[in-house]
C-alpha cells in the first residue's frame, strides 16, 4: 500500500494529518493502483482498500454511513440518490475512514447535524471528498479550460454543481485564486 510516511523532524511536515493531506494520499493510492482518476473511480478505490461498498435503499435524509462490524469496514450509500451525489457520499464516508475511524461509526444525514464537534468532522469529510474527487491542480486546470463553467466542471469530475461550488470556494480560500 502506498501510504506516505513523514519524518517528524522535517520542519515542513504538517503537525497533523488533515483532510487535504489524506485526500492527496488517497488520490496517490488510486494512481498507484492505476485506477481512473478523472473522474476518480471511487468505487474501485474503496474496494481496493478492503472496504465493503453497499448500495442500499435508505431513508431519503440519510446519505450514507461508515460502520465497522466484526473488524471489517463497510460504506453504505443511499441507492435512491443521484449517482453524482452517491459518488460524493462514498468519498465523504471514505474521508471519515481516513480521518475519523478511530472515533466511531458514522451515519450521515443530509439535513441534520446535531453538534458542533460533529459538524467539524462532517466539514473535514466534505473537504476530503471534494479534494479527492476534484484535486486542486486538476480543478484549477478545469477552471481555466471552461472559463469557470461550474456545470461543465461538475460533469468532468462526476459530481454535483453544489460540490463543485464548494470546491471552488475552498480553492479560492486556500490558494487565493480569483
Amino acid at each position: 500500500m502506498a501510504i506516505l510516511k513523514r519524518k517528524i523532524t522535517d520542519p515542513r511536515a504538517p503537525q497533523e494529518y488533515n483532510s487535504q493531506i489524506a485526500a492527496r494520499d488517497a488520490f496517490n493510492l488510486a494512481k498507484s493502483k492505476t485506477l481512473d482518476t478523472e473522474p476518480l473511480d471511487i468505487d474501485a478505490l474503496v474496494t481496493s482498500l478492503g472496504i465493503d461498498l453497499r448500495l442500499e435503499v435508505l431513508p431519503n435524509e440519510i446519505s450514507g454511513y461508515l460502520k465497522k462490524n466484526n473488524g471489517h469496514w463497510t460504506i453504505g450509500v443511499n441507492s435512491l440518490h443521484h449517482p453524482n451525489r452517491r459518488r460524493f457520499t462514498i468519498a465523504h464516508e471514505l474521508g471519515h475512514y481516513f480521518l475519523h475511524r478511530h472515533i466511531s461509526d458514522f451515519e450521515d444525514r443530509a439535513l441534520f447535524r446535531n453538534s458542533s464537534d460533529r459538524n467539524q468532522l462532517e466539514y473535514e469529510a466534505n473537504d476530503f471528498a471534494a479534494s479527492l474527487l476534484m484535486p486542486s491542480t486538476n480543478f484549477k486546470i478545469a477552471l481555466r479550460q471552461t472559463g469557470d463553467n461550474l456545470r461543465a466542471i461538475a460533469e468532468r469530475f462526476g459530481v454535483s454543481e453544489l460540490a463543485t461550488k464548494f470546491r471552488q470556494d475552498s480553492i479560492r480560500q486556500n490558494f487565493g485564486i480569483d
